[in-house]
C-alpha cells in the first residue's frame, strides 16, 4: 500500500468540500486503490528449505554393501554422440567413454559415501583389484563370483552412457543437450534383479556452451563434471535424499508479525508459530487470515500435517469474500500437504539409522 497517497488526496478533496460528486468520486478512488493495494495474496514470501525425498521403490534393508561396476567401458574407449531418434554419428576422439563413464561411477559414489545410506560403498573404478584383471574379464565372471570378491550384498552395473550430440539453444535462451543412461542392480539373495534407464536433460551457461561448440580444451571437464552429475542424480532414485525445497508464506507491516517474520528467517519456527498462534485471533481479518495460513508452515516443519491442514481450513474461513486466490493458495497447500504426508509414512521405511 502507498502510504503517501493519502494525505494528497485528502487535502485535495477538502479544496472540494463544496462539490459532492467529485467528492463521492473521490472517495471511490482511495477505496478502490486501497482494495487493489492491500491484496492479501500481493503479500507472500518465500523461504528455502532441505526436505528428504522419498523413492518410489527402496532397496532391500539386508542390502548394507554395494559394489559399483562400469560395464559401459567394455564395448568402446571413444564416446560415440547421439542424435535420439536419428542414429549415431562418428566417433569424438576428444571425449573418452572409460573416464566419463568413470567419472560417473565416481559420482555415484561420493552421493552414497556423503548420504551415509550404507555401511559401505566398493568403487571398483579406483580398486586394484578389479583394474588388474584382464582387460574386460570380468564380463565373463557370474554374479555368484563377483559377489564373493567383492563381499557385497547389491551388485550396480553401469552398463551404457550416452550424450547427445548437439547441445542446443532453446526459446528460454537456455543451453540444453540429453544423456542417455541404463543401470542393474543384482542383490546376493533371492531379490529379482532391477534395470534402470536414465535419461536426463543437461543445462549449460553460455560459456560452456562456446567451449563446446568450438571443442577446445574446456570441453572435457564440462563433460567429466555432467558424468559426475549424472552418477548422482542415479543415486537420487535408488535412497532417499535431500533436495532444496520452497515455501510460501504471509507477509505483514503488523509489529507482532514482522516479529514472526524474523523468527523464520532464522528457521525459529515454535517461536514464530507462538506469535502467529495469538494474531490468528486478530480481529483484522486479513491479519488472522495470514496467522492462520503461517500457521500451517510451521505445523509442517514441526511434522504436524494434519493439524496444518486444519489451520489452513481456518484460513480459507476467515475471509468469507474476495478471497479467490487466497482460497487458491490454501487449497493447494492442503493438497501439497496431503501428498507430502504421503511421502513421510513411505520415507519411515526407507529411512536407516
Amino acid at each position: 500500500m502507498n502510504l503517501t497517497f493519502k494525505p494528497k488526496i485528502a487535502l485535495f478533496a477538502r479544496n472540494l468540500e463544496k462539490n459532492d460528486s467529485i467528492k463521492k468520486f473521490l472517495l471511490l478512488f482511495v477505496f478502490v486503490v486501497n482494495l487493489i493495494s492491500c491484496k492479501i495474496t500481493d503479500c507472500t514470501r518465500s523461504i528455502s528449505i532441505e526436505i528428504m525425498n522419498p523413492v518410489v521403490s527402496s532397496l532391500p534393508e539386508n542390502v548394507k554393501t554395494v559394489a559399483i561396476l562400469n560395464r559401459a567401458i567394455i564395448d568402446n574407449d571413444s564416446l560415440t554422440l547421439y542424435n535420439f531418434g536419428r542414429g549415431n554419428l562418428p566417433c569424438d576422439i576428444t571425449l573418452n567413454k572409460f573416464e566419463l563413464s568413470n567419472y560417473c561411477i565416481d559420482g555415484l559414489t561420493s552421493f552414497f559415501e556423503q548420504e551415509a545410506y550404507f555401511q559401505k560403498v566398493i568403487n571398483y573404478t579406483v580398486n586394484d583389484s578389479m583394474i588388474n584383471f584382464p582387460e574386460g574379464s570380468y564380463k565373463s565372471y557370474k554374479s555368484s563370483d563377483l559377489f564373493d570378491i567383492s563381499g557385497a550384498d547389491a551388485l550396480i552395473f553401469l552398463d551404457f552412457l550416452q550424450f547427445e550430440n548437439e547441445v542446443s539453444v532453446f526459446y528460454d535462451a537456455t543451453y540444453r543437450t540429453r544423456a542417455a543412461l541404463s543401470w542393474s542392480i543384482v542383490f546376493r539373495d533371492d531379490t529379482p534383479s532391477n534395470i534402470y534407464n536414465q535419461i536426463d536433460t543437461l543445462f549449460f551457461n553460455k560459456s560452456q556452451y562456446e567451449d563446446i561448440l568450438h571443442k577446445n580444451q574446456n570441453k572435457r571437464p564440462i563433460y567429466q563434471d555432467a558424468a559426475r552429475y549424472l552418477g548422482k542424480r542415479f543415486g537420487t532414485k535408488i535412497i532417499p535424499s535431500w533436495i532444496s525445497d520452497e515455501r510460501y508464506y504471509y507477509h505483514s507491516f503488523h509489529p507482532e508479525m514482522i516479529k514472526a517474520e524474523k523468527y523464520v528467517n532464522n528457521y525459529e519456527w515454535l517461536n514464530a508459530g507462538a506469535i502467529w498462534n495469538k494474531q490468528s485471533k486478530n480481529k483484522n481479518q486479513k491479519i488472522a487470515a495470514k496467522a492462520c495460513f503461517n500457521m500451517a508452515l510451521a505445523c509442517e516443519m514441526e511434522g504436524k500435517y494434519d493439524l496444518a491442514i486444519g489451520w489452513l481450513i481456518d484460513s480459507n474461513n476467515i475471509l468469507t469474500k474476495n478471497n479467490f486466490e487466497h482460497r487458491a493458495n490454501c487449497q493447494h497447500y492442503m493438497r501439497f500437504l496431503t501428498l507430502r504426508k504421503y511421502e513421510v509414512e513411505r520415507l519411515e521405511k526407507q529411512i536407516r539409522n
